[in-house]
C-alpha cells in the first residue's frame, strides 16, 4: 500500500503560487491593482522612491514565494512520489528509497492520531509508529517529527485516509511477526518421545518377567 499527497490539495497549492507571482508582477511591474509610487511630472517624488524601494522588496518576496511554492505543486503532481509506503520488509517513510526503510522487526506498532498543529490550531491527521526499545531513526533521513522512540508522520493531506494506512501497516507488522514466529519455532523432538517411550516398555516388561518368577517359585 502506498500513500501519496493529495493532487487536489497539490493544484490548490498551485492556484496559490500563480496568484502570488501575478501579485508580484502588478507591484514590481505593472501596477494594475496596486497603487503606483508618487511622481510629479514622470518624476520620483522622495515618498515614491520610498515606495518603489518597498514595491521592489513585497514584490520580490512574492515572486519568490509564488515560483517556490508553483514549482513544488507541479513537480509533486507529476512525479507522485509516495510519501509512505506498506512494504513486506518494512516501512518506508518519505522516500521510495532503501535509506527510509524502517524494517518491521524495529517497529513495536503503528496506529494513527489527531493532534492541534501549535501554530494555527488545527487539527491534524498524523501516522504514529513506535519503535521498539533502544531504536533509534535519523531523522535526517526519516522525513518527518521524530520524539523519543516515536516517529509523528504528518498525514493531512494524503489522498488516503491514515486510518487506513495504519491499518494496512499494523496488518503487515503482524504478519511479520507471526511468520518469524514460525521460522523460530522448534517441534518436539521426536527421538526424545520415542527414547522415553522405550523406557515405560522396558520397565513393564521388566516388571512382567519379575512376576511370572515368583508365580513359578511358589
Amino acid at each position: 500500500m502506498r500513500a501519496y499527497r493529495s493532487p487536489l490539495k497539490l493544484f490548490v497549492f498551485g492556484i496559490i503560487g500563480i496568484v502570488l507571482i501575478a501579485a508580484a508582477a502588478d507591484i514590481l511591474f505593472g501596477h494594475w491593482l496596486s497603487t503606483a509610487p508618487d511622481t510629479i511630472d514622470t518624476a520620483l517624488t522622495t515618498r515614491g522612491r520610498a515606495q518603489q524601494r518597498g514595491d521592489v522588496l513585497w514584490g520580490g518576496v512574492m515572486l519568490v514565494a509564488g515560483i517556490l511554492i508553483f514549482g513544488g505543486s507541479v513537480i509533486e503532481l507529476f512525479r507522485r512520489r509516495a510519501t509512505v509506503v506498506v512494504g513486506s520488509e518494512g516501512l518506508v517513510v518519505g522516500s521510495d528509497a532503501a535509506e527510509g526503510l524502517i524494517p518491521w522487526a524495529n517497529i513495536e506498532s503503528i496506529s494513527s492520531t489527531v493532534v492541534s498543529d501549535p501554530y494555527d490550531g488545527s487539527m491534524r491527521e498524523q501516522l504514529v509508529v513506535e519503535l521498539q526499545p533502544n531504536q533509534a531513526i535519523d531523522s535526517t533521513v526519516v522525513e518527518s517529527a521524530t520524539g523519543g522512540g516515536t516517529i509523528y508522520v504528518d498525514a493531512h493531506d494524503w489522498s488516503n485516509r491514515v486510518t487506513e494506512v495504519a491499518l494496512a501497516a499494523q496488518g503487515a507488522h503482524d504478519h511479520y511477526q507471526r511468520m518469524e514466529a514460525v521460522r523460530s519455532y522448534e517441534p518436539p523432538s521426536i527421538e526424545w518421545e520415542t527414547t522415553v517411550d522405550q523406557l515405560d516398555v522396558a520397565e513393564s516388561d521388566g516388571d512382567t518377567a519379575g512376576g511370572e518368577s515368583e508365580e513359578s517359585d511358589e
